[in-house]
C-alpha cells in the first residue's frame, strides 16, 4: 500500500536530491577553497613584492650614500690641494700673485661660462630650424597625399 502512494518513489527522490545537495556542497564547499588559496597566494605576491620594492629603495638609499661619502672624499680632497697650493704659492711668490692667480682663474671660469652660453645658444637654433624644417616637409607630405584631392 506504501507503494502505492508513491513514498517509496519520493523516498528515492529524497534520498537523490539529499545525495545532489551534498555533491553540490562539496563542489561550492571546493570552489571557496580554491578562491581563498588564491587569494591567500595574491596577498603573499603582494606581500613579497612590498618587501622586494622596500629593499631595493634601501638599496638605493645606500649607493646615493656611498655615492655622496665618494663625492665628498673627492671634492675634501681638492679642496686641501687648493689649500696647499696656496700656503704654497704665497709662500714663493706672496699674496698679490695670489690674487692674481685668482683673478686669472675666474677669466677661465668665465671664458668657459661664455663657450658653454655659446654653444647652448647655437644648439637651440639648430634645434630651432630643425623643428621648422620637420614642420615644412610634414605640410610638404599632407600637400601630397591629401591636399590635391578635391
Amino acid at each position: 500500500m506504501s507503494d502505492e502512494l508513491g513514498l517509496s518513489a519520493g523516498a528515492k527522490g529524497i534520498s537523490e536530491g539529499i545525495k545532489t545537495g551534498r555533491e553540490a556542497g562539496r563542489e561550492i564547499g571546493k570552489n571557496i577553497e580554491d578562491v581563498q588559496k588564491e587569494a591567500v597566494d595574491v596577498a603573499k605576491e603582494r606581500a613579497n613584492a612590498k618587501i622586494r620594492e622596500r629593499r631595493e629603495a634601501e638599496l638605493k638609499k645606500e649607493r646615493a650614500i656611498f655615492k655622496a661619502l665618494e663625492e665628498y672624499k673627492h671634492r675634501k680632497q681638492i679642496t686641501d690641494e687648493e689649500y696647499k697650493l696656496r700656503v704654497d704659492f704665497v709662500k714663493k711668490y706672496g699674496t698679490k700673485e695670489w690674487d692674481k692667480l685668482i683673478q686669472i682663474k675666474a677669466e677661465i671660469e668665465k671664458l668657459e661660462k661664455a663657450d658653454k652660453d655659446y654653444f647652448d645658444a647655437e644648439l637651440s637654433k639648430v634645434r630651432s630650424v630643425q623643428f621648422w624644417c620637420f614642420m615644412a616637409a610634414a605640410w610638404i607630405a599632407y600637400y601630397i597625399v591629401w591636399g590635391g584631392k578635391k
